[in-house]
C-alpha cells in the first residue's frame, strides 16, 4: 500500500473514532467531566500549598 492510502485510511478512522464519541457522549456526560477536573486540579492546589518548604536538605551538615 502507498502511503498516502495509509494516511487517507487512518484519517478516515480518526475522523470516525470522533463522531462516535460524540454522538455516544452526551453533554450532560461532558460537564461532569469538567467539573471534576477542576475540583482535582481544586485540591492538589490546596494540598501544594498546605505543605510548608524544604529549607535543609537531606545529608547536608
Amino acid at each position: 500500500m502507498r502511503l498516502r492510502t495509509k494516511l487517507s485510511i487512518f484519517l478516515m478512522a480518526v475522523i470516525f473514532t470522533f463522531v462516535g464519541f460524540n454522538l455516544i457522549v452526551f453533554s450532560p456526560a461532558m460537564d461532569l467531566l469538567r467539573v471534576g477536573k477542576k475540583a482535582g486540579n481544586e485540591i492538589i492546589a490546596n494540598v501544594l500549598l498546605k505543605e510548608e518548604p524544604i529549607t535543609k536538605h537531606s545529608g547536608s551538615s
